[in-house]
Formats: structure tokens, C-alpha cells, sequence
């Protein structure tokens, strides 16, 4: 346990945002000028223009596009916006319990929207004025259509029997590749309980806690799983990140967590591993200023503990604000191409070479020299460069 995890690759092509960020003053625009009809639609291109022009009409007046398992069809008339997306069947026994969570939902967290039974079907709907169609409201709308139903669908399935009513659009990986990242995630998750063990034995408590919390989001960055995987995961980071629950409580839940994971049926672990089309990302969209504000706090951390040669302190503290900030966060590839270098070239590293290898690539987005440490450069002159000045 001297050396720092070993890192994988995240099979995303790329973390940053599918939003068109130039569109949105022009949405504004539409709206200063009282085109409402305009103002809602131009919210769905700046949510993800390339599924508005592929699952738009002629007129770019109804759009059927699909996010998971749920489609959400929407209709803007001069009249009115209107949106429906079928949730799920409700199962034929004892419907009672999912009616429960469903009313809760509809208390909180949803707002602006419902879900309403109509026949066998559970479906989200949202209907309003054109003329109240304001540009921020009708985002919160198809934000959380798009996020509670992805969230929620293989939840209800797995504890009330409930049905898809769509299946969702995948595109499946190749048996060897399912086998390759069932594999290294158990390799994942074997290593964090060795590390976990190790510092336990030390009463490095503090420690611990971010070898859990790397470890989930690292499961979650290598493999992005979906189905009722990802809803576990979800919840597991959820409750380290929020919970006001002593430190060694999280700790116990993490490994039960974990040795869950490591008991999960290969089978059904992998047929949650795929990719899947998503009309609105659960990730915030961070910009530049986000990037450093989000990572600020850890980087003056880091800089303390890189100062007195705590070497394993900073790089546990780096890489949990790297994978943080990947987890919640779409950036721009000039930032991830430093953190995955970054990353990349700490795996398997002593801790004195992996501290001061990440602290580099924190140091140097702060201080915005991101050309200081490319992606791409790699085997020659890399040590040269990266502590150069």
C-alpha cells in the first residue's frame, strides 16, 4: 500500500458538455422580444442540438426524443408548450406502495412537473401557457422530467415490479469488453478494500474516507454504469457526500457497499453496462471560473500537505477533487485531458512521485498553464516538462 491506486481509463470519449452554451443568449433574446414560441423551443436546441435536429419535425414543433427509457414528447403551439413522457406500468399486485413513492415524488423533489396515472400507465406531464413560456422554467421542466425519471425507472421496476413502457435506445458493448470492465471494476473494488484494511490498521480514518470516495467515483468515470447498478452507485455516493453520519459509520457503509458489489451477479452487472442516448445531462456544465471555484478549497489543502512533504496526503486530496469534479461536472477537454494525464501517469506510483505529479496538474489549472501538461505528450520529455519552472 505504498504506491497510489492504479487508474482506468473512462470509456466516455470525452466529458465535456452537449449543451450549446452560444445558444442560450440568443434564447434570451427571443424571449426579451416576446417570442414565446421561439423562447421554448430555442431551450430544447440549447439543451442538446444534435438530438433537436434528429428527433425534431419539419417545423421544429413536436419532438419525440428519448433520454433512457422514457421519451419525452413534446409539442409547442402558438398556444401552449406541452410535455408528456410515459414513465412506467404500474404493476398488476399491490400497486399501493408504488402509488406511495410516486405521491412523495410529486410532493418533492418535483415541482413543476407531475406524474399522473392514466390508465396502467404512470407518465410525467407538464402543460403551460405559451406566453409563460419564461427560458429558465422551461429548462427546470425538462431537467427534471429527463433526471427523476432516469433516476427512478429501474428503482420501481426492482422493488414494485413495475414495467417499461419504452425500451431504452442502447448501444451494447462487445462481449469481451463487458468481461474487461466487469473485471477491472472487481479490480477496483478489491484494491480500495486492501487500502481501506491497510489504513484502517493505521487509524488513518481521514484517509479511508477518500480511498471510499475516490473509489466510487472512479467506478462510476472507467465503466458509466446505467440501470439499477447506477442508481446503487448513485445513492452510495449520495449518502458519502451528504451524510452527516460519523466518519467511521460512512466507512462501515462503504464496505458494505463494496463487498455488495463484489457480490453483485456477473450477468446482471454487466447487462448495466452500456451506452444509452440522454437528451439533458445530470452533470452541471462548470466553465472556467466553476472549475477553479469547485476545486479551490482542495488545491489550498494540497498545497499545505505537497509544502511539508506529505506526499500521500496530496495526492488522496488531488485525486478526490479530480474525480469530484468529473463526477458532478461536464468541463472542457482542456481540463480533463490534465486531469486523465495526470491520473494516467500516478497509477501504481510511489506516493512521493504520485503527490507531486498531481499536484503539478491541480497547480497548473489553477493557475490556468494547462499547455503545460498535454494529453498527448506523454513519453518523451514528459518529467523534463512537467517540473519545469
Amino acid at each position: 500500500m505504498n504506491t497510489s491506486p492504479k487508474y482506468f481509463p473512462s470509456i466516455l470519449k470525452s466529458n465535456s458538455s452537449q449543451v450549446d452554451f452560444t445558444y442560450w443568449d440568443r434564447v434570451m433574446d427571443f424571449y426579451d422580444a416576446k417570442q414565446y414560441k421561439e423562447t421554448a423551443i430555442g431551450v430544447i436546441r440549447y439543451a442538446n442540438p444534435t438530438l433537436f435536429e434528429k428527433f425534431g419535425n419539419a417545423d421544429k414543433t413536436e419532438f419525440n426524443i428519448p433520454h433512457g427509457s422514457v421519451v419525452i414528447n413534446i409539442r409547442v403551439t402558438d398556444e401552449t408548450f406541452k410535455v408528456s413522457a410515459p414513465f412506467l406500468i404500474i404493476p398488476r399486485e399491490n400497486p399501493i406502495p408504488l402509488y406511495r413513492q410516486v405521491a412523495q415524488l410529486n410532493f418533492s423533489p418535483l415541482n413543476l412537473t407531475n406524474i399522473l396515472l392514466k390508465g396502467e400507465q404512470l407518465s410525467f406531464e407538464y402543460e403551460c401557457p405559451i406566453e409563460t413560456c419564461e427560458p429558465y422554467k422551461i429548462w427546470d421542466v425538462l431537467y427534471d422530467i429527463c433526471i427523476y425519471a432516469d433516476n427512478y425507472d429501474d428503482k420501481f421496476i426492482e422493488q414494485f415490479n413495475a414495467e417499461r413502457i419504452n425500451e431504452p435506445i442502447v448501444k451494447n458493448h462487445p462481449p469481451e469488453k463487458l468481461t474487461e470492465l466487469y473485471d477491472n471494476v472487481m479490480t477496483i473494488v478489491d484494491e480500495a478494500l486492501q487500502y481501506i484494511s491497510h489504513f484502517e490498521q493505521k487509524r488513518w480514518e481521514y484517509f479511508t474516507w477518500d480511498i471510499i470516495a475516490i473509489t466510487l467515483f472512479k467506478i462510476d468515470n472507467y465503466c458509466f454504469p446505467q440501470g439499477f447498478l447506477r442508481t446503487e452507485l448513485e445513492k452510495e455516493i449520495s449518502y458519502q457526500m451528504t451524510s452527516q453520519d460519523p466518519i467511521p459509520q460512512r466507512i462501515n457503509y462503504a464496505k458494505e457497499f463494496l463487498k455488495k458489489l463484489q457480490d453483485w451477479d456477473a450477468e446482471k452487472f454487466k447487462n448495466d453496462l452500456y451506452d444509452i442516448e440522454n437528451f439533458v445531462s445530470p452533470k452541471r456544465s462548470a466553465n472556467d471560473e466553476a472549475v477553479k471555484g469547485i476545486i479551490k478549497n482542495i488545491y489550498e489543502r494540497a498545497k499545505k500537505e505537497f509544502d511539508k512533504k506529505d506526499y500521500l496526503a496530496c495526492s488522496l486530496s488531488v485525486q478526490y477533487i479530480f474525480y469530484y469534479l468529473l463526477y458532478y461536472n461536464t468541463v472542457e477537454d482542456k481540463y480533463s485531458n490534465v486531469i486523465y494525464n495526470a491520473l494516467k501517469k500516478v497509477g501504481g506510483k510511489p506516493w512521493e512521485e504520485s503527490g507531486k505529479i498531481l499536484f503539478k496538474a491541480i497547480d497548473n489549472i489553477m493557475t490556468g498553464n494547462l499547455s503545460a501538461v498535454s494529453f498527448k505528450s506523454g513519453k518523451k520529455g514528459f518529467f523534463a516538462r512537467l517540473f519545469n519552472n
